[in-house]
């Protein structure tokens, strides 16, 4: 089976006519025409309903686009494995919210400009549904928390340590972390996430009784929160992020502070390993310029 004429087939289903298909792949509408019977010929199915104007796929045609675009995107990486300049395919990328506003983007950008041919997929969730996916190969990779046991079959490759902060209203008159965290109510970050149960067992290993009111899923909020005088929380200093305003009173969370650890997880034996390694290092010399 010609890989030109998947090419083309694909290009179809992304524009609106074959004219404009061809002018996207750099071919006339008669060799559009041509790939199109051509592969008709070979598989015995009709791909494109000629009665409609302009010319549709048929429901056959539609289901050989996505495993057209499957092969083409193995063909893809295959041509990489010979390229040690640019890199070529495409990479699924998984990212805990809170490193997808500061970090993650220039990291991507500065991929991008450098791999132009590269094809990217974000997915944001939290860090353990993320790590899953990598296990089901939903996803090729990962920027999660550190989980805290390993898991088989993985490779974890540090990004950065974010210091966790106790966080208070401006207006707090306690010094320590531990006088803050037992004169307030308490703002819970979402104990579902590695953070937030990192967090929460360091509560417990240091006796530390909180008086909880609320738990959130984001950090912008949590800090909102604090901001306008609900209670204190312990929350990360995020990587590649300004220093906190001025209208928050913020303590380290133990001495030395407590960190969280940020990772990137791939597989071991990841066939898009080229790729993860590239966006790693991006990564790492942001974090290390931050």
């Amino acid at each position: 089976m010609n890989l030109r004429f998947l090419r083309t087939i694909v290009a179809i289903s992304e524009y609106p006519t074959f004219v404009s298909a061809g002018v996207a792949l750099g071919l006339s509408h008669s060799a559009v025409s041509v790939h199109v019977k051509a592969l008709e010929e070979e598989l015995q199915i009709l791909l494109v309903d000629r009665k409609r104007r302009p010319p549709v796929l048929t429901d056959k045609g539609i289901a050989l686009v996505e495993h057209a675009r499957r092969i083409l995107e193995i063909t893809d990486e295959i041509k990489a494995l010979a390229s040690e300049q640019t890199l070529i395919g495409s990479l699924a990328i998984g990212v805990v919210p809170s490193s997808l506003i500061n970090l993650v983007p220039p990291a991507l950008a500065k991929l991008r400009k450098t791999h132009p041919l590269l094809q990217l997929q974000i997915k944001a969730d939290l860090s353990q549904e993320l790590t899953q996916q990598v296990r089901n190969r939903d996803i090729d990779v990962a920027i999660v928390t550190e989980p805290e046991q390993p898991f088989a079959g993985l490779r974890v490759q540090k990004i950065c340590s974010e210091p966790l902060n106790v966080i208070a209203p401006i207006t707090s008159e306690q010094t320590t972390d531990v006088e803050l965290l037992t004169s307030h109510p308490f703002i819970w970050f979402n104990r579902s996430t590695w953070t937030g149960q990192q967090i929460e067992r360091q509560l417990l290993a240091r006796k530390i009784h909180v008086r909880s009111v609320l738990e959130v899923d984001s950090l912008e909020a949590l800090e909102s929160l604090v901001r306008h005088g609900i209670g204190v929380s312990i929350a990360p200093h995020r990587i590649c992020t300004p220093s906190y305003a001025d209208d928050l009173h913020v303590v380290p969370f133990g001495d030395p502070p407590i960190c969280r650890e940020l990772v990137m997880i791939d597989r071991i034996n990841n066939p898009r390993a080229k790729l993860s390694d590239a966006l790693f290092h991006e990564l790492r010399e942001l974090a290390k310029a931050s």
